[in-house]
Parts: structure tokens; C-alpha cells; sequence
């Protein structure tokens, strides 16, 4: 997806986040953010669903997302 066709625009974050799959809790870094996602970065290669909670306190987000994209461990989330 080229930054033309952003839904809406990201905003650099670093900040610590947990998704919340299958009854575990995964630490994350929140790369960056928008009001429709998210690029999040795994601290480990782990196993996901495609639908997942995520939240990232410092930043006010507590959302439910599916995955849209996988590269590496960053993963692009779309919020629900």
C-alpha cells in the first residue's frame, strides 16, 4: 500500500503493546499508528491468529484487529 492510498495517517510511536490471542498475552512494539491501524513489531516469531485483541495503553488503544499484511516480525493490523 503506497502512502497515497493511507485510509488516514500514521503517526511514529515506540511504544510497548500486548496482543491478546488464544488466551496468551504477546509484548509487541508499536511502531506506528493511525486511527484504522497499526504496525506492530513481535520481540519473537510467534504463531498468530488472523484476528486478535490488541492494546497499547500509553497510547489509548484497545482494540479488536484482523491482520493485513506479515513481513518478517512486523505484522500491519486494520483495527474493527
Amino acid at each position: 500500500m503506497t502512502l497515497q492510498n493511507r485510509q488516514a495517517t500514521r503517526r511514529p510511536t515506540n511504544k510497548a503493546g500486548v496482543i491478546h490471542a488464544d488466551g496468551k498475552d504477546y509484548t509487541v512494539v508499536l511502531r506506528d499508528a493511525s486511527s484504522v491501524g497499526a504496525r506492530l513489531r513481535l520481540l519473537r516469531s510467534v504463531e498468530l491468529p488472523e484476528r486478535f485483541r490488541f492494546s497499547a495503553p500509553l497510547e489509548k488503544i484497545d482494540a479488536d484487529c484482523h491482520v493485513v499484511w506479515r513481513r518478517g516480525n512486523d505484522i500491519g493490523v486494520k483495527f474493527e
